[in-house]
């Protein structure tokens, strides 16, 4: 694998196209958990991977299993508003893997999910004229992915504990740096203050150059690996989701965010479960 600061180096900003495949040598040819990442996490006990369904922690489940680990616990955060094709790969892998699954509910802080979903709904132009920080107009993530996370880890994680998240570097400059951050320190983990535990980014050095020519890269990796155990291709998140409308983009087939931004916009009022 190219080193991410080689690459940066030699190749600042540049647009990549297909041509650079011949430029940089080794590029990977498949997904794996680096010896370092697997020998930092043996000092825990109890191994739990955050699992949405999605591209990236779906593989990371898939892994752990093929290296034949057994104390693992899958933790999904059940914000309600899932894809069916990622509570559905939940499905398979637990039967595949006979790991333990728990669920995390959000607290709503009193709100109802409609109001909390229309209040970020209502802040996307807000957004747009602050891209570097859009995240903090949208509160629907910190409430219903965020809000117990130190106390149910105290409540329902074992002792000596290691939470396996699936950060990847390519998705957005804050992780690029967060990940850039560990790698400097030459480490895969790091203690959580907010969430009282420790983490493990496995897929820390996941950056070839750019972030766009990484993910063209990787996620095909991603994908060639969800089809060898034929479970579904598709990036998790929320189907209602204002980030979807800030970044079109990332709009998905069966996405409802375009229809309940039209709600949420007007005068009407819908009710979410």
């Amino acid at each position: 694998m190219v080193k991410m600061d080689y690459a940066m180096k030699n190749y600042p900003g540049k647009n990549f196209s297909e041509s650079f495949d011949k430029k940089v040598k080794n590029l990977p040819e498949h997904i794996f958990l680096s010896g370092h990442f697997l020998k930092e996490i043996s000092i825990f006990d109890n191994i739990y991977i955050e699992i949405s369904g999605g591209y990236h922690s779906t593989i990371t489940v898939i892994l752990f299993y093929e290296l034949g680990y057994k104390n693992i616990g899958l933790i999904h955060n059940n914000t309600k508003l899932q894809y069916s094709e990622c509570l559905d790969n939940i499905q398979k892998l637990i039967y595949l893997t006979d790991y333990s699954l728990l669920f995390k509910n959000p607290n709503l802080k009193k709100k109802s999910m409609n109001l909390i979903m229309k209040e970020s709904f209502q802040n996307i132009e807000k957004a747009k004229l602050h891209l570097k920080n859009y995240r903090d107009y949208f509160n629907c993530c910190k409430i219903l992915k965020q809000t117990r996370n130190h106390k149910w880890n105290n409540d329902f994680l074992l002792d000596n504990s290691i939470i396996i998240s699936s950060l990847i570097p390519y998705e957005s400059y804050n992780r690029q740096m967060r990940l850039f951050e560990l790698k400097k320190k030459d480490t895969y983990i790091r203690f959580h203050k907010k969430q009282n535990i420790f983490k493990g980014y496995p897929y820390r050095d996941l950056l070839i150059g750019n972030r766009i020519y990484s993910r063209k890269i990787y996620d095909k990796l991603f994908e060639n690996k969800l089809k060898e155990y034929n479970l579904n291709i598709i990036h998790s998140g929320c189907k209602i989701c204002p980030i979807r409308i800030l970044f079109p983009i990332m709009l998905n087939n069966n996405d409802c965010s375009i229809k309940y931004n039209k709600i949420f916009n007007s005068k009407n009022k819908i009710l979410l479960g």
